[in-house]
């Protein structure tokens, strides 16, 4: 679980980490957190229970902290809802979690006031509504109303991290989404490429020979990916495989992290997947 020392030590791991200014966000090797609005700390209906749906311990806000730049973002839109931000929910294969977008959107601001240096991919998919369209044009005003003025636009997406600082001292969030005529394509950019086993279930064994073979051919380094590195039991939900993770992308022991873009996990305090990536991301700007 998280403690406010270890807290300490990743908040502001990019700052901290001299040299990588010079890289792009989609030439970094980013710690990225799996299904992020679905966690142990929020409220879910009692079937089928957060035992099977929550993949984080802690809010956005913690994850964060705990050193997370890229969040996997899924939201259900609720017409019906009152309060605008309530609209959209986080969930797990619809299954909702009691956190909105507006939660997204108050962590975000307060950690980026905290850690001005720090960038952030917003990697939003899986965007569905309970009955009727999903309101891309509403999603956009909320979005723009709250942090239009951390958005890195995406004719930036290829300046170096040192390069969009200079810039603006406020940009720092790649937001991405699926396109839509609703969304300005300088502010939404294109959607992240996912890979993922494609196994509901997925097991230790299965994952490994799945990202063995994504990583022989890994995507191109124009495009911003992510590595789905998770496991999920029929009987126990979402796993916590820290012990397999911290042997996995040890840059001592394979070269895997350094062939990713974002790795997403589940429960991203338990393992040294931050440590890994701030130690590849300084032999990838040498």
């Amino acid at each position: 679980m998280s403690n406010n020392n270890l807290d300490n030590i990743n908040s502001n791991w990019m700052a901290k980490t001299m040299g990588i200014g010079r890289l792009t966000l989609n030439e970094l090797t980013l710690p990225g957190t799996h299904n992020s609005g679905c966690d142990w700390q929020a409220s879910y209906a009692l079937v089928p229970g957060k035992h099977w749906l929550a993949c984080q311990h802690q809010s956005f806000y913690s994850q964060l902290n705990n050193g997370s730049r890229a969040l996997d973002v899924r939201l259900l839109y609720d017409a019906s809802v009152k309060e605008e931000h309530d609209r959209f929910r986080f969930h797990h294969n619809e299954f909702l979690s009691s956190r909105t977008l507006g939660n997204l959107l108050t962590d975000l601001n307060r950690f980026l006031y905290e850690n001005p240096d720090e960038f952030i991919i917003l990697d939003f998919k899986n965007l569905k509504s309970n009955q009727g369209p999903f309101d891309f044009k509403l999603f956009q005003e909320l979005m723009l109303r709250s942090l239009r003025h951390r958005i890195i636009p995406s004719h930036k997406k290829y300046f170096t991290l040192n390069e969009i600082k200079q810039s603006s001292p406020l940009q720092r969030v790649l937001v991405c989404a699926p396109g839509h005529r609703d969304l300005d394509a300088d502010l939404f950019n294109e959607e992240v490429q996912s890979k993922w086993s494609g196994i509901s279930t997925t097991n230790i064994d299965e994952l490994k020979a799945f990202i063995t073979t994504v990583l022989k051919t890994p995507p191109s380094k124009w495009n911003t990916w992510t590595l789905s590195a998770t496991c999920y039991s029929s009987v126990g939900g979402p796993t916590d495989i820290h012990d397999e993770l911290d042997v996995m992308f040890d840059p001592q022991k394979s070269d895997w992290a350094r062939k990713c873009n974002i790795i997403n996990v589940d429960f991203i305090e338990e393992s040294r997947l931050v440590d890994f990536c701030r130690v590849i991301n300084l032999l990838k700007a040498r």
